[in-house]
């Protein structure tokens, strides 16, 4: 169990002092920008009510989405409280949002389930996190929710807010409870050293949400800090439309089909809490991008700012809290140009096909040194399914066309040739291209299903389908 230290009672002291002496120092400006979002792919939600309320200031605003789902407003520092309505969708409100300078929120804002139910934040009580506590070691808490509809999920975590990806930080999920029980965190699995936060969101049956925030203090072990290792980065462009996530608070773009994946061998630090990515357009300028806890070592950068033909460059450093290493060796990728498959022969419902045919296809265009591809023909009465190509087993490199059997391994079977007057259907379910098969940097992807992973291809099974289809019926 974690043991919370008494800072703040420390720091509350120090305000008053300053505070008897008289003087008067203005608060600067600070500034939220927000990005209100379905929960459908992170696509915006245009033209929703935004009411913005401070806790100590007394500062209240309303203001509206635009045509990305984003608003911004002029505030004093302090902590905040937002609340986004909307017809049609549930309540969705952010409690203690800490604001000092600029602050940017992504706020999930679902759809409703029945209009005829209330639209209504559901309420948190949590327990065991308040604001301005400290904690060496694991951080105790417990989540009880309620409201007038049946609660869904509770999410929680560290450093962000839950639910919006879990691939770039843990979080721990609740599904049809109103309650966590007793849990604990512990900090190191989430990269937090220092100042940070801790997330609560509910949701109940009918979209409604609350995200409640809590402002903490970690205090991390010592020790010596060492940067990654041997970090790798690749492009990957894909030729059909995926629906991605935000992982930098901003709304997917609705052509959001390129990222890159940058991967790295870990540090040897002891007391690691994780490592930060950083990204850069020219090689010279880089930002941070994103942070991953101790137990990743790879990231994704789905960012809009990626173009096919625009070289992204990319470093990473170990943290340790507060504590950064140095950088790695820069390494980059630059996207390809989507492209995609057309089948030729055998022509769809295509009668009296040879037993032994010849399939073609051909890429849209070319866009790399080698493209892949896999073919497989279904014989939609017998339910087999064959993969056929070339060597390597599977796959055929930079060839458009493959003859049934010619690699004989259907010898000695009944498959030797196909069947008389039988129908039978095919496609291109694999057609990737890549530009080098050693170490590659970038990779198109037209199709990538049914389990086909080439091993000089280090993507996993995307999920792209083929886009064509072909059925046809052999002859005698």
């Amino acid at each position: 169990m974690g043991q919370r230290v008494a800072l703040a009672t420390i720091t509350i002291a120090v305000l008053t002092l300053i505070a008897g002496c008289g003087l008067f120092v203005p608060a600067p400006p600070a500034q939220i920008s927000g990005t209100v979002v379905n929960a459908n792919g992170g696509e915006p939600v245009v033209a929703s009510r935004v009411e913005i309320r401070g806790q100590e200031t007394g500062f209240k605003t309303v203001l509206y989405t635009d045509g990305r789902g984003q608003f911004e407003a002029r505030v004093e520092p302090d902590r905040y409280t937002i609340d986004v309505t909307k017809t049609g969708y549930g309540d969705s409100r952010v409690i203690n949002l800490g604001v000092q300078q600029s602050t940017d929120v992504r706020i999930v804002q679902r759809e409703v389930f029945n209009p005829e139910w209330p639209t209504q934040p559901p309420e948190i009580d949590l327990q065991g996190v308040s604001d301005g506590d400290a904690f060496q070691g694991k951080i105790p808490f417990r989540i009880d929710a309620s409201g007038p509809n049946t609660i869904t999920s509770i999410y929680a975590s560290l450093d962000k807010m839950p639910g919006s990806s879990f691939m770039t930080a843990p979080r721990a999920f609740f599904s049809e409870t109103p309650t966590t029980g007793e849990q604990e965190f512990d900090p190191r699995l989430f990269s937090s050293r220092g100042p940070t936060t801790f997330h609560a969101v509910v949701y109940d049956v009918n979209g409604n949400r609350t995200h409640l925030i809590r402002h903490i203090n970690v205090i991390p072990p010592e020790g010596e800090l060492t940067p990654p290792q041997q970090p790798h980065a690749i492009a990957v462009t894909l030729g059909q439309q995926i629906e991605f996530f935000g992982l930098t608070g901003q709304a997917a773009p609705m052509d959001g089909n390129v990222y890159v994946t940058v991967d790295w061998e870990p540090s040897d630090a002891s007391g690691l809490t994780g490592y930060r990515v950083y990204r850069s357009f020219d090689g010279s300028s880089y930002e941070p991008i994103g942070k991953v806890h101790a137990g990743r070592t790879q990231y994704r950068d789905s960012s809009g700012q990626l173009a096919v033909g625009k070289e992204a460059y990319y470093k990473v450093t170990a943290l340790r809290g507060a504590e950064e290493s140095a950088a790695t060796d820069v390494v980059s990728a630059t996207p390809l140009e989507p492209f995609s498959v057309q089948l030729i022969s055998p022509t769809d419902e295509a009668t009296g096909v040879s037993r032994q045919p010849t399939f073609k296809w051909r890429p849209t265009q070319r866009v790399a040194l080698y493209h892949i591809y896999g073919v497989i023909v279904y014989d939609t009465f017998g339910g087999n399914r064959w993969v056929t190509a070339d060597e390597p087993e599977d796959f055929a490199i930079n060839r458009t066309s493959y003859r049934w059997n010619r690699d004989s391994r259907h010898d000695g079977t009944p498959w030797a040739r196909l069947q008389p007057q039988r129908h039978y259907q095919w496609e291109v379910p694999y057609a990737v291209a890549v530009d080098n098969l050693e170490k590659p940097t970038a990779v198109s992807v037209a199709a990538n299903s049914f389990g086909l992973e080439h091993e000089a291809i280090p993507i996993q099974e995307i999920g792209l389908s083929a886009t064509q289809n072909f059925g046809f019926t052999t002859g005698e």
